[in-house]
């Protein structure tokens, strides 16, 4: 059993004043060393970062405006690569084209995914997943005719939308879906395995079923349709903003946005089956929420979490693997918050739990973490830069 990293170990991290880079943390406490350089900047409100595994070096910048652009030697391309500004509901303040995944073929195919906020009459728009190509003559510039969309699942409120789209070791494509929004979640979903809000999904789309632009896969919890929606890998979600594959094990982290007191940090071991069920809203981290008392026993606990005394909302990270930049962080988790700009890192420990390192505070609202094909960790705030991480020594 994984041991959840406690309130008090996280309260009892010192806070210091903003430094841009450096050690964060008392003596006493497990030291965070971390860096940031600036990568590009000028951009607008920057939500996410990938790389494309076609030998390229070119990265790929999510605006949530509706955007996508293309970063090379530290400047970002006058033209965007991807314009669906017209199609992308951003009026509110989680809404919008929220990322983007590339087809681990995608040198052969041209093919990737987005996950965006429908424009919609009422303003909440479906949080929609679609896959788009590469204009057949212009490899900068990618065909905005050409989305299909694979999944269009309604939202009764603006907020709540997750919107990560990655690939998984697996090859299949993983969703994210908040629990529909408002607060509380207030229709039930995130508990309702008849509705994929509120869920990690699992879907191959490389093939198809028949009525779907994709197939199942056969070992996806409700694959057979009964007990729940067969897309399902993961519930009990209130908003999964970010989630991250160990490029190295393929152990799955989710951070997952609290209410009103409680984020958290979720952990999955690569060989584990889905149907994992996160709690929420019977639970806000390892508290009650919705009752006085509540029993936890069939609910996967949190492997870290922290109160609204250090932020409000959790922006989830990447492990530090390969890259020399981050070497003296290698197998640290690394995660953070929008709103205090704080950020920790997770370290395994022998007794296969985890010891909180940091924070480091950054000054900046984080709206992202990222990692390319090298494994160079990324960090990207909402005023529009990007920064890249290194340090750890």
């Amino acid at each position: 059993m994984l041991r959840t990293t406690t309130l008090a170990a996280l309260l009892a991290v010192s806070l210091l004043p903003p430094v841009a880079a450096g050690v964060a943390g008392q003596e006493a406490d497990p030291p965070l060393a971390i860096g940031l350089e600036p990568l590009v900047s000028g951009l607008e409100r920057p939500v996410f970062l990938a790389e494309p595994d076609d030998g390229s070096g070119r990265l790929f910048v999510v605006e949530q405006p509706g955007l996508v652009r293309i970063v090379e030697a530290g400047m970002a391309a006058p033209e965007p690569f991807l314009d669906i500004t017209d199609r992308v509901e951003s009026g509110g303040s989680e809404q919008g084209l929220l990322s983007v995944a590339f087809h681990p073929d995608f040198a052969e195919n041209g093919e990737f995914f987005v996950g965006y906020t429908a424009q919609a009459g009422e303003g909440s728009g479906d949080n929609t997943v679609s896959r788009f190509r590469v204009s057949a003559d212009d490899p900068n510039r990618a065909d905005p005719v050409s989305e299909e969309v694979l999944l269009a699942i309604t939202d009764p409120y603006p907020n709540h939308n997750g919107g990560l789209v990655a690939f998984g070791p697996d090859g299949y494509l993983y969703a994210g879906l908040g629990d529909g929004g408002s607060g509380g979640d207030p229709e039930g979903n995130a508990q309702n395995p008849e509705t994929l809000l509120g869920s990690i999904l699992r879907i191959d789309i490389d093939d198809a079923a028949p009525g779907l632009p994709y197939a199942i896969p056969a070992d996806n919890p409700y694959a057979d349709g009964a007990g729940g929606r067969p897309e399902i890998w993961a519930s009990g979600l209130r908003n999964p903003w970010r989630f991250a594959f160990d490029r190295e094990t393929g152990d799955l982290w989710i951070a997952d946005v609290g209410q009103n007191w409680i984020e958290e940090v979720n952990f999955q071991a690569a060989n584990a089956p889905g149907g994992a069920n996160y709690g929420w809203n019977v639970l806000e981290g390892t508290a009650c929420f919705a009752a006085a008392a509540c029993d936890p026993e069939p609910f996967v606990a949190p492997v870290a979490e922290y109160t609204h005394d250090f932020g409000c909302s959790v922006t989830g990270g990447y492990v530090a693997r390969g890259a020399a930049e981050v070497e003296g962080l290698a197998g640290v988790y690394l995660f953070g918050d929008y709103c205090s700009g704080l950020v920790w890192g997770l370290a395994p420990t022998e007794a296969d739990g985890w010891t909180t390192l940091g924070p480091v505070e950054t000054g900046l609202n984080i709206s992202s973490f990222a990692e390319d094909q090298a494994g160079n960790l990324y960090l990207l705030a909402l005023d529009g830069t990007v920064y890249r991480i290194t340090g750890g020594a």
